[in-house]
């Protein structure tokens, strides 16, 4: 429907319903309505840019993994002159040692540390650093959580077999009940 078809009918409508004049307000709502359609149609407009960014960026994104695939090595990442002294001042205080510096035929450094382990220190060390029990914590709330949950299983059957045994009883009961009332109505 046209614009100026749907104002005639807006018009004639309003108009049989009121008799002030319904010129303006109906300008005002065909203006509005055309504002709302734009505003909704610009709105679909940006969410379509958007998703064609995204898949763009996606395809990038893939295109880029794929180039470093081809190349067979990731990109190698550059350590700052801090950030080399903070990496020596950890693997200094957690107790690694460097025992060689080996260049592949890459051309890549590798470092081969010696950890802890392979020092025999005193257990005065094992003292200070407490075991990590967070596998072994885990494991057995789920072990307590199992027999709570075949406890409350055995609750629930232990209950369904006293109910269903009393039920038998009633019915019994029942049964003998209306023997009773039949012999005495004979």
């Amino acid at each position: 429907m046209e614009d100026d078809e749907r104002r005639e009918v807006i018009v004639e409508f309003l108009s049989e319903a009121t008799d002030q004049p319904v010129e303006p307000l109906v300008d005002e709502l065909l203006r509005r309505n055309a504002e709302w359609r734009e505003k909704a149609r610009r709105q679909e407009e940006e969410v379509k840019q958007k998703a064609i960014q995204a898949v763009k960026l996606k395809e990038q994104d893939a295109l880029k993994a794929t180039i470093l695939q081809q190349e067979g090595k990731p990109a190698k990442k550059q350590l700052s002159k801090e950030e080399k002294q903070a990496r020596e001042r950890l693997l200094a205080q957690y107790g690694y040692d460097l025992d060689e510096v080996v260049e592949t035929a890459d051309g890549e450094v590798e470092f081969i540390y010696k950890g802890k382990k392979d020092d025999k220190k005193s257990s005065s060390d094992e003292v200070l650093l407490p075991k990590n029990r967070n596998a072994e914590i885990v494991k057995q709330a789920e072990q307590a959580k199992r027999s709570q949950a075949q406890a409350d299983h055995q609750k629930q059957v232990q209950r369904n077999k006293e109910l269903q045994e009393k039920q038998r009883l009633e019915k019994e009961k029942e049964k003998r009940r209306t023997m009773k009332k039949e012999k005495r109505r004979m």
